[in-house]
């Protein structure tokens, strides 16, 4: 049996989209894949027990069907100061054996940095890796030439376990300088480079729903909207023929405004726009409700003021993760086009 272990030099790089497309990739190869995420901290219960939110939705997604405290049998926080790290492993060990049977492949997903996370309990990425003696994939947000030290740093960190790696989320912007600079760089030094994937709107989206959810909004219409995806969000705070330009020049983006601005809200809806959000727990007039039931445009109403809405959007962008169907066969797609995956496959030994 093989196992490929993703993990990342920074948290919020991309390893459960990795996962995910290069599970799917594999099993649309007729492997039998499971799927286990050996720490984790998004806790959740199911059928009773505690588990990591995020292993769940790609053991599910993977078909993996398994124990929720074995798709993740180890949960961050204070109280694993005072466990055994032998121990801990031990638990690792056993969810694994019990996990892996009868696969062809198991896909392990990480937590937070290569360098850091878990390294008080024993359960490092480097340490994991030993452990259940995986392969590793390494993810890296490639936002500037400085990647170069972070991939060098995990690579020396992982040894002869790293099988490849990934330069993710590279911008238009800073393309020129990670082809000519850093992957040279790390050619040189004979780093499993498998390619690049550019900085996609799609992938960096959030459905209607997640931004319902993190601003603790309430559907005032339009809730059959809520699985549509935003790419793009705008204040609307100025006056409304100033806003309609600039609605224009933005698609599928949200609209945040007070509830007050019936102005701005009508010229969100005359552009292409995939929900509004009402900041200041304030009503709308009935007339953008009805506009907007008949544009089908969600509409949220949300009780904090507006700055306090964009600083909470703020951060649930900084930790966004994939839920949506339309993300992941868009992710394996451009992973296909962009990356060597028979290289990853050849090394991995697949």
């Amino acid at each position: 049996m093989i196992t490929a272990y993703v993990v990342s030099s920074e948290p919020f790089s991309g390893k459960t989209l990795t996962c995910l497309a290069l599970g799917t990739r594999w099993r649309r190869r007729d492997l039998s894949v499971g799927y286990m995420k050996p720490l984790g901290s998004l806790s959740t219960v199911v059928d009773g027990e505690v588990t990591d939110d995020d292993a769940i939705f790609v053991a599910t997604q993977l078909g993996c069907g398994a124990p929720p405290s074995q798709l993740c049998p180890v949960m961050m926080g204070s109280e694993l100061c005072h466990e055994d790290p032998a121990a801990l492993q031990g638990r690792v060990k056993e969810a694994f054996s019990s996990v892996s049977k009868g696969r062809d492949l198991m896909l392990l997903g990480g937590l937070g940095s290569v360098f850091s996370r878990g390294s008080s309990c024993g359960l490092s990425a480097a340490s994991i890796a030993e452990l259940l003696e995986a392969k590793v994939v390494l993810v890296t947000r490639a936002d500037s030439f400085l990647a170069v030290d972070s991939v060098t740093a995990a690579a020396d960190l992982l040894g002869k376990r790293l099988a490849g790696v990934i330069l993710n989320r590279v911008r238009d912007t800073e393309r020129k300088d990670i082809e000519s600079e850093v992957l040279p760089c790390l050619a040189r030094r004979g780093l499993p480079v498998l390619g690049t994937l550019p900085d996609d709107p799609l992938l960096s989206s959030v459905s209607v729903e997640e931004i319902a959810k993190a601003t603790g909004g309430e559907f005032l219409t339009g809730e059959e909207g809520a699985d549509g995806l935003v790419e793009d969000f705008v204040v609307g705070a100025m006056g409304v023929d100033s806003a309609l330009r600039y609605f224009r020049k933005t698609a599928r983006k949200c609209v945040i405004t007070g509830g007050d601005r019936t102005d701005v809200q009508f010229a969100a809806l005359e552009t292409p726009t995939k929900c509004l959000i009402l900041t200041g727990h304030l009503q709308p007039s009935h007339r953008v409700l009805a506009r907007a039931d008949e544009l089908r445009v969600p509409v949220i109403l949300v009780k904090d003021d507006t700055l306090t809405t964009i600083g909470t959007i703020e951060q649930m962008l900084g930790k966004q993760r994939v839920r949506e169907h339309a993300k992941i066969d868009h992710a394996l797609a451009m992973f296909e086009r962009n990356l060597a995956l028979d290289k990853l496959d050849a090394a991995l030994g697949l």
